[in-house]
This record gives structure tokens, C-alpha cells and sequence, in this order.
């Protein structure tokens, strides 16, 4: 389990597990690029849960959903 997973509570974790989503906060630094290979999904996927038009403009503190 990686640790992001880890730090979730039962419930958040089960509807990870169950295919749902995972909300994510942008912190300094964080690119999508990297957050796609983190979490095995690719950076057209996240700007498309997400509705972002332009992968570059991104803000510290946007908050994301990632699906599993």
C-alpha cells in the first residue's frame, strides 16, 4: 500500500480500494506529470476528472480528485 493510502481512515480508504476517488490538494512543486506517475493514471486523465483545459496552470492549493 503506498503512502498516501496509508495515511487515510477505513472509510476514506475503502472507496479508494472500491474505485472511487481520491481528493488531492496541489502543494508547491507538485506537477501533474508527476502526480499521473504517482498514482498510475496519465495527466489527460487528471485534467479530464478535473475539468482543467491547460496542464501547465495549474495553483498551489487547487484541490483534485484522482479516481481509482
Amino acid at each position: 500500500m503506498d503512502k498516501e493510502k496509508a495515511m487515510l481512515n477505513d472509510e476514506e480508504l475503502g472507496s479508494v480500494q472500491g474505485g472511487t476517488q481520491l481528493p488531492y490538494i496541489i502543494k508547491g512543486g507538485d506537477t501533474l506529470g508527476a502526480l499521473a506517475k504517482k498514482y498510475g493514471c496519465t495527466v489527460e486523465q487528471i485534467c479530464q476528472w478535473n475539468g482543467i483545459k491547460n496542464a501547465d496552470q495549474i495553483s498551489v492549493g487547487q484541490k483534485l480528485v484522482i479516481k481509482f
